[in-house]
């Protein structure tokens, strides 16, 4: 049982590792044992639920995600909870499924997996080494339990398996290999002339006059849209700070503190013999002898397991389980295990499915609690945040129903003690601050509020944010004063003049290639550089990469038809594709032909394991709410 339980799966967890703990601590916090966890699910997959928890934390990690990515600038309408939503749940539903299918074939992820794969996360470690004490404070603080997080390694480790095993039966053959070398080392000759920035205009193109001039011509290009100016309340968390007693902190405590038992954890070896069905029972029991004998006689463990253990995967490390929290292994291991007094001590043999074993203790750790003074800023933190919450809400009902029959909003502000506020003009495709939700644009540009004069109803936006609006003011559209949109009659114009100006070289180029010149001869007519690359791929070459994108979508055989693109930094370039010559395998070197056939294998990968997921879904019983 223990040997089919070890894959090679190592590598892949340690990769994963430090994301998964991040993930870990973040789903299972202190806000599981607070009210507000709990509620009726989100979804079912074949019958197990999701709970709203769940999703509210994966929707959590995907904004850090996303704020990690773009920084504090982000587009507040990105972190939108219902934006984010539909991808967190599937998130979900994936790995639901993914777990249920592993449970169906049975995959499990050996204590000596898990083990290993604790001890090699970097929080957990001292000077290089694994610390329990650190492991257990780590865990601790977090509000996270030795069980749960041991849990949660092995279903990773598991799902790397599942997806190895799928993914990793894929294969390139010759032909597949052949037909993507003929279309990816696909070689063109290819030349363009450099056309820089400063060649297209000259000083007098952007003068003043000429930017009047332009302005005048397309004045119907800097009309203003329809704009509003509204009056506005709005609630969010920020306005209802509630501050609650050390008696309420500590009832809380002691309500929840037994979840932060951290059980004693016991980490242990063993050496395995495993009965072949043709072996007789004399065979065996001189097996078992040596064995025995040899630790008697007080040969190093480590060594003993490593000769003569029949679980190769604990043999390599010595016989290595890793920890057992009383549950990790078979009854008769953990009685055993329980016997066990002192680091060294070892077992008599114990008798399970998997065969006979001889166990050894390495090292107990005491199981610990979370103390009050530990948890007890969290604690408040959390529960001043539930009341806060709730607060806000009632607040929220209490404007819902004050400003349904309001001739103003001044009436409801004063009810609920909070101030009017005032916006800029904005359009309905664009804002500032709160309005830069479009939801809350379009309430606001609606017949019954910006025409019947009526108050929006209170809209629910990001961040916890409440909002209602009523219009001040409409401004009609109308063109923009020349000052105002200066710098976009300057883009504008620039781009028209760069656009005719490139228009008339690629024009000239190729009037002159029709008529037989060449491209170098061109450039020297033009005044411009001019640049060749033969033989060029898409998986070698020094073009620049919008020229070599360029080439690669021409049409091979029509040597007179020039394209232009623009090369970041240097300006613009006038592309013409001189050959093409079909890609081979033969044709490539040993480092290409394995670059190629690890590209084909990775794609080949990816679709097997979305067509696999594809068919777990349209085989399942998923509902979604």
């Amino acid at each position: 049982m223990l040997q089919t339980m070890r894959q090679s799966t190592q590598s892949t967890a340690a990769k994963v590792i430090i994301g998964l703990i991040v993930l870990s601590f973040a789903a299972f916090g202190l806000e599981t044992l607070l009210p507000g966890g709990a509620g009726t699910s989100v979804a079912e997959v074949n019958g197990e639920e999701i709970t709203p928890f769940a999703l509210q934390e994966a929707i959590t990690q995907q904004k850090r995600q996303l704020i990690s990515i773009l920084g504090d600038d982000i587009d507040p309408a990105l972190l939108d909870d219902e934006r984010l939503r539909p991808r967190a749940l599937d998130s979900l539903v994936q790995r639901a499924l993914l777990l249920q299918k592993t449970a169906a074939l049975q995959l499990v992820a050996s204590g000596a997996q898990v083990s290993q794969s604790i001890t090699s996360i970097e929080a957990f470690q001292f000077n290089g080494e694994f610390s329990p004490d650190a492991y257990k404070s780590v865990l601790a603080n977090a509000g996270y339990t030795l069980e749960r997080f041991r849990r949660a390694q092995a279903d990773d480790i598991v799902l790397a398996q599942l997806q190895a095993a799928i993914s990793e039966s894929e294969f390139v053959t010759a032909t597949e290999l052949s037909a993507t070398a003929n279309v990816m080392a696909e070689e063109r000759d290819v030349r363009f002339l450099v056309v820089p920035d400063n060649a297209l205009l000259d000083d007098s193109a952007l003068s003043d006059e000429a930017l009047r001039g332009f302005y005048t011509d397309n004045e119907s290009l800097f009309f203003t849209q329809e704009q509003l100016i509204v009056d506005y309340i709005e609630l969010n968390p920020d306005g209802f700070d509630v501050v609650v007693d050390d008696a309420v902190v500590r009832e809380q405590y002691e309500a929840v503190k037994d979840e932060y038992q951290v059980s004693e954890q016991t980490r242990v070896s063993h050496i395995l013999l495993m009965r072949d069905e043709e072996e007789a029972d004399q065979d065996f029991a001189s097996r078992l002898s040596t064995v025995t004998a040899q630790l008697n006689d007080g040969v190093d463990f480590a060594a003993v397991a490593a000769a003569l253990s029949d679980d190769l995967g604990s043999a390599a490390m010595g016989g290595e389980l890793g920890f057992t929290d009383g549950a990790t292994f078979p009854e008769a291991m953990e009685e055993a295990i329980a016997e066990l007094a002192l680091p060294g001590d070892i077992s008599a043999p114990v008798e399970t499915d998997a065969g006979t074993h001889i166990i050894r203790l390495e090292e107990r750790i005491d199981g610990t609690s979370v103390s009050y003074e530990t948890v007890k800023a969290e604690l408040r933190a959390s529960i001043e945040t539930a009341e806060a919450e709730r607060a806000l809400l009632i607040a929220v009902e209490e404007l819902r129903d004050a400003v349904f029959n309001a001739a103003d909003l001044s009436g409801p502000a004063d009810a609920l003690g909070v101030s009017v506020l005032r916006s800029a003009p904005f359009t309905a495709e664009a804002g500032q601050g709160v309005f830069s939700d479009a939801r809350l644009r379009a309430a606001a540009f609606s017949e019954d509020v910006k025409v019947d004069g009526n108050n929006s109803d209170v809209l629910e936006l990001a961040e916890r944010r409440f909002v209602v609006v009523r219009v001040h003011e409409v401004r009609p559209p109308q063109t923009a004063p020349f000052r105002e949109v200066e710098t976009e009659v300057i883009e504008l114009l620039r781009s028209e003049l760069q656009t005719a100006a490139l228009s008339g070289i690629q024009s000239t180029a190729q009037d002159a290639l029709e008529s037989g010149e060449t491209l170098e001869e061109v450039a020297q007519t033009l005044g411009l550089d001019w640049r060749v690359e033969l033989a060029a791929t898409r998986l070698v070459s020094q073009l620049p990469r919008p020229v070599l994108d360029t080439a690669f979508s021409m049409t091979a055989g029509e040597t007179t038809q020039l394209r232009t693109v623009s090369i970041p930094g240097e300006g613009y370039a006038v592309v013409q594709l001189a050959r093409v010559a079909p890609g081979s395998v033969e044709a490539l070197s040993i480092g290409e032909r394995d670059q190629l056939n690890r590209r084909r294998a990775t794609e080949q990968q990816q679709v097997s394991f979305s067509e696999f997921m594809l068919f777990q879904r349209n085989e399942s019983d998923i509902v979604l709410r």
